[in-house]
């Protein structure tokens, strides 16, 4: 079964680092690296050109469900699977656009909500999280953010965007203090479990 992975969070809590480990860890599952970064759509004053923005990002996350869709509607007995992990993907829109760029991305979980339940065996969601004073030490200077209080605000929507998304498998971590190694270990042990459509039998006759 193929694997479909996003990892959301702030800048510096460790999600190209993570994104490696799982390909280093589940090396016997070949993974397409994809990276969605700032689009360029400003002008020479910095401003953010808001209709290109959203019209460009809807067609964009709605395209990479497709994918998704696509990659799994197409698989036949006997095809490699293929395995997508995102670093980035369309809940940091819900996030970014009211804080930097003046509209809502919230748009974004009406697009979510048509394609997770097709693809709740194959589709996960690791959202990374940390403490505001600690995100903004590891500052490289390329962050949205310029003090700790916009830090937090982020912090608190992804937080929300994991919440309010409608992917089944979901991940909260909050790296805190935890190394590189220990957070991958709790990611590693949430892929690997089994995620089926149908419940165990003691679970189906819990309420028997």
């Amino acid at each position: 079964m193929s694997k479909y992975i996003i990892i959301e969070g702030t800048d510096n809590v460790g999600k190209d680092t993570q994104q490696d480990l799982i390909i280093k860890k589940l090396s016997d599952t070949v993974f397409h690296k994809l990276h969605y970064s700032s689009l360029p759509f400003k002008d020479a004053s910095g401003y953010y050109d808001k209709e290109k923005h959203a019209t460009y990002s809807t067609e964009l996350y709605e395209s990479m469900f497709l994918l998704m869709m696509k990659s799994k509607l197409g698989h036949k007995v006997g095809d490699i699977d293929i395995n997508l992990i995102f670093n980035r993907a369309h809940l940091g829109e819900t996030v970014y656009s009211p804080l930097y760029r003046g509209y809502s991305g919230d748009y974004v979980f009406n697009i979510e909500k048509k394609y997770t339940k097709a693809l709740r065996e194959e589709l996960y969601l690791i959202t990374l999280v940390n403490d505001p004073h600690t995100i903004l030490k590891r500052d490289d200077g390329k962050s949205f953010y310029g003090n700790e209080e916009e830090v937090k605000a982020e912090v608190d929507g992804f937080r929300r965007a994991h919440r309010l998304s409608t992917i089944k498998n979901k991940l909260l971590v909050n790296v805190g203090t935890m190394n590189a190694d220990e957070v991958s270990n709790i990611i590693i042990d949430f892929l690997n479990n089994q995620n089926t459509i149908t419940g165990e039998n003691k679970q189906l006759n819990l309420f028997k």
